[in-house]
């Protein structure tokens, strides 16, 4: 796990890395929190939990779910960060927690947050322990791919009392990802191969989200066979699978063995699983066919 702990410094699309490589099944169901509640969820743990209110003091561990938090209007309720997290102004000011993977738990609890959204996944066990044993509800969420990011956005929405602003959002997205597909399908495929920084490269494999933003803008991954989400993978076999084009993160590093094969640098929020997916869809086409149809 130590080469993929390293890709910690590239946000929040490295700390999804880090967590999806490792487990393919959430954990089995537990018992819903005990307690009568007006608004009732069930997270990717598989845990349920029942709120009387809406929670009004969240630190989302989740720099996509905060980003959702924000869109949904329900952003004034956030009163910690990460440092990962890329806040508007009026948010910049909030304590930060560390990462969103071991976060200081310290600085959490000094927060007093009636709700904590934290990734599910293997790399980090002790943060839901720690919080079970403080009594701090944790929302555990996993979206590895666009169905995924819609049904948190939608459960984020019914946590925070957004559920029109969350359903409204959710067409937004469904629909411009299909008026992205419309124009793809006009265009000839490009072979393309994500690569997400790391020495090897990491890539993204056929179920992660960034490869199905790749698939409706009208890219073929090269990579598609070579894992189901995230994995490293030598230059030789990059090269051995003849991409037409790398995709590459905004400051990671072309590697030598690549060098003189054609490439493009995506935009930050073309690699965050947040509510900006409909817009990633649009960049990444931008980045397959520069010039308009």
């Amino acid at each position: 796990m130590a080469r993929g702990a390293r890709l910690l410094r590239w946000g929040s699309l490295g700390l999804w890395i880090l967590i999806g490589t490792g487990c393919e099944n959430a954990p089995p169901a537990r018992a819903p929190a005990t307690g009568p509640g007006g608004i009732q969820v069930t997270d990717d743990a598989g845990q349920g939990w029942s709120f009387s209110a809406p929670p009004a003091r969240i630190v989302s561990l989740v720099p996509a779910a905060t980003d959702m938090l924000v869109a949904l209007g329900a952003g004034d309720r956030l009163v910690a960060r990460t440092d990962f997290d890329a806040l508007p102004e009026n948010l910049q000011h909030l304590p930060s927690v560390g990462g969103g993977l071991g976060p200081s738990i310290e600085v959490l609890a000094a927060a007093a947050p009636d709700l904590v959204i934290r990734f599910e996944g293997p790399s980090d066990r002790e943060t839901p322990a720690r919080l079970d044993r403080l009594g701090i509800p944790h929302l555990a969420i996993r979206p590895d791919g666009v169905a995924d990011i819609l049904r948190i956005l939608r459960m984020l929405g019914t946590v925070a009392d957004r559920e029109a602003e969350a359903e409204a959002l959710a067409l937004r997205i469904d629909l411009a990802l299909r008026d992205v597909a419309e124009v793809a399908q006009t265009r000839e495929p490009v072979r393309v191969a994500i690569l997400l920084g790391g020495d090897p490269p990491w890539v993204a494999g056929r179920t992660t989200f960034v490869h199905e933003l790749a698939t409706v803008a009208g890219a073929e991954n090269a990579l598609a066979d070579a894992t189901l989400l995230y994995a490293p993978m030598s230059v030789e076999e990059i090269r051995r699978q003849a991409p037409d084009l790398l995709i590459l993160t905004p400051h990671g590093r072309l590697p030598a063995g690549l060098r003189g094969m054609p490439y493009r640098r995506a935009p930050d929020f073309l690699l965050t699983p947040g509510p900006r997916i409909g817009e990633a869809a649009l960049a990444m086409a931008a980045l397959l066919y520069p010039d308009p149809p």
